[in-house]
This record gives structure tokens, sequence and C-alpha cells, in this order.
């Protein structure tokens, strides 16, 4: 019933927990207005009033979707056991980001293993990169991750053609460096082309 993984939803939350709660269809659209008319239509219903309070009063905390008969909320821990609690036998399942993994935030992604047993980031170039730089940036960050093979590894091939100009388009992708120190001079050849860079945070006593 509970799993784990590595990264954080929505860039924000560790947790997710999922309820099969009858009646929940009624709650959309999810407007404060129209959920103050949920709990006056079922006054008498103590989870329908609940579950409509704790959307209003902790909207900025969550994220939630109701998908078919199910309400799936993303969260902190604190409120998923709120939730968990309340909706115990309505509570279907969970989810939340391994507990070995520390001080993830958006952009980082917690492993047990770096990628191809090195690479610590992750740099993706936007779809459509040709219209942000010219070619001789383009030219000049190709040549930058040629002249350092060892630390630098573009794995897609629709992204290589393009840096090698075997293809006037980019269809994004992405390419790996082992450390930071690439990142800046990377940004300064072609920032604009660059969408987000992802960092892969290994867990202590993780595998390379």
């Amino acid at each position: 019933m509970r799993k784990h993984h590595n990264k954080l939803y929505y860039g924000k939350f560790k947790h997710k927990t999922v309820f099969k709660v009858p009646g929940s269809l009624m709650f959309y659209p999810t407007t404060n207005e129209h959920l103050l008319q949920v709990k006056k239509n079922y006054a008498n219903s103590p989870d329908m009033n609940f579950l409509a309070d704790f959307i209003i009063n902790n909207r900025n905390n969550i994220k939630f979707r109701f998908q078919g008969r199910k309400v799936i909320f993303y969260s902190k821990k604190n409120l998923a056991q709120q939730l968990i609690e309340r909706f115990w036998d309505f509570w279907i399942g969970s989810e939340s980001v391994d507990p070995r993994f520390k001080n993830l935030n958006s952009n980082t992604v917690g492993c047990s293993r770096l990628p191809h047993g090195k690479y610590r980031f992750q740099v993706h170039v936007k779809r459509d990169a040709q219209l942000y730089i010219t070619n001789t940036q383009r030219d000049n960050l190709r040549n930058f991750l040629e002249r350092n093979v060892d630390d630098c590894l573009v794995t897609g091939n629709a992204l290589l053609d393009y840096l090698e100009d075997k293809s006037q388009h980019c269809f994004g992708g992405y390419f790996y460096v082992t450390h930071d120190r690439y990142i800046t001079p990377i940004y300064m050849m072609a920032q604009e082309a660059i969408d987000k860079v992802i960092q892969f945070r290994k867990v202590e006593n993780g595998s390379n």
C-alpha cells in the first residue's frame, strides 16, 4: 500500500495519498464557492464537510485532483497523516519520497546510483533551441562537450544531430556532466537554450 520514490511531487511535496471517498464527484469544480455550497447541501455528512473544509483551509499547502471516484492529495507528512487518520476506511494507497533522501528540491533527484555511474547533473535543452541561440553558440557548446568528453555525455541522437549540425531543428533532449564546475561555462555559451538543470544526489551508502 505504501511505495517509495526519489523525486518530490510538484517539486514541493513528499507524500501522495489516495482515497476512494463516496460522493467525491460532488466536489467538482473545486472552487471555494462550490465547496461551501457542498457543505450547505450535505450539512449532515461529516465526511463531506471535513473534506470541503480541509481543501479550503489547506489549499495553499496541498495539490489535489479528483480522478473518477478517487481523491488524490499531494502534501507534507502532517497533512497526509491527518487525511489518513480521518479517512482510514477510504484510504487505498500512499507513496512518499524515500526517507533516505534529504533536502531534495524541485530540481534534485535522489538516487542510489548516479546515472552511468558518475554523472551528477543532467542539463535539459529546450525544444526549438535553434530559435534561442545562434549556430556559433551551438558550435561552441558542442566543442566544449567534445573537449570534456570524459565528464560530459550526450545520450540522445536527436540532440546530438542538432549539436553536430546534422539537423537544423532541435527536438529537445539532455546531456550529462559530472561536476557543477561545468554548469557555469555551459550557461555562458548557451544560456537561452537551457531549460533546466537536474542534480542527482546519491543516497548515503548508495552504490556507484
